[in-house]
């Protein structure tokens, strides 16, 4: 009776021992009693072969833990990646669209302005294919168009001439050669473009709300082994290809069955090349336009 009352005594302080949480007289007891009690030894090699067990299957655990926390690390990571590259693309691909916008506008400034010197030569179609063409002249804030050998308008500060060589007549029409879109030609840039310039001044909240509202894109476009910026409104399915040094209009399809291009040469007009046309026999008739 006494050694079943010492083994359920030994049985109860064996957790405890595994532990080292006895004192040294308790730990003595229970040392005494496991070298003589075989079922208190099998109590405690069980015991102990259960506590490692779990010690085993707990770090099995925190090990499962452990690896599936460093799959979520690297899945937040790749989802953040992900997030700045997509982000890092929209915002490449917004400035470059502010790019081309904003030089294309500077460019149609400049080159409307009151010192601008500049001839365009204008062909139906193509260069490759068109002998005739319309050249236009700008210099000195004068403007005269041309085809072969007839002036078909002319463009001296607020007298605007349209000539009808057929006819012998011509007519004048009152505006200021520098005033918004008087003059027409397409230097640059779509008509729908122009309304962002205000007093030769460019507001870049203007050019941001014309790129995201607009019905234009703007991306790169090759032709004739050549990549060109392309401003496209895609409503009425007009492209402009703008030069990626110049960023003047070399070409414009207006529809697959009608395009036209464009060769543009700066500070190559003289005095002679803008001088007012001889319009002796011509009659003067009330403007029409």
């Amino acid at each position: 009776m006494k050694n079943k009352n010492i083994c359920k005594i030994v049985e109860d302080l064996l957790p405890a021992y595994i532990d080292a949480l006895l004192s040294e007289e308790s730990k003595k007891l229970v040392e005494e009693h496991l070298e003589t009690c075989e079922t208190c030894q099998k109590a405690y090699s069980q015991m102990t072969s259960d506590i490692q067990k779990e010690v085993i299957q707990n770090t099995e655990n925190v090990k499962t833990i452990k690896k599936y926390r460093r799959k979520i690390k690297i899945l937040k990571l790749f989802v953040i990646l992900c997030i700045l590259m997509f982000l890092g693309i929209g915002v490449t691909n917004l400035g470059s669209k502010y790019f081309i916008v904003k030089n294309a506008l500077l460019k149609n400034i400049n080159y409307a302005g009151a010192c601008a010197n500049f001839r365009i030569e204008e062909y139906d179609e193509s260069i490759e294919k068109s002998e005739e063409h319309i050249t236009t002249y700008f210099a000195e804030s004068k403007m005269r168009k041309v085809k072969g050998n007839h002036v078909l308008e002319y463009w001296e500060a607020s007298d605007h001439y349209f000539i009808d060589n057929e006819k012998k007549t011509y007519s004048i029409k009152k505006e200021d050669i520098h005033g918004n879109d008087n003059i027409n030609i397409p230097i640059l840039v779509l008509p729908e473009m122009k309304n962002l310039i205000k007093n030769s001044e460019i507001q870049p909240i203007s050019i941001l709300k014309f790129i995201f509202t607009s019905n234009v894109t703007i991306q790169k476009e090759a032709f004739r082994a050549k990549e060109y910026y392309v401003i496209k409104d895609t409503q009425k399915g007009i492209k402009v290809f703008l030069d990626k040094d110049t960023f003047f209009a070399e070409r414009i399809v207006e529809s697959p069955q009608k395009s036209s291009e464009y060769r543009t040469l700066t500070s190559s007009v003289s005095w002679y090349d803008v001088k007012k046309p001889d319009l002796t026999g011509y009659t003067l008739v009330e403007n029409e336009r």
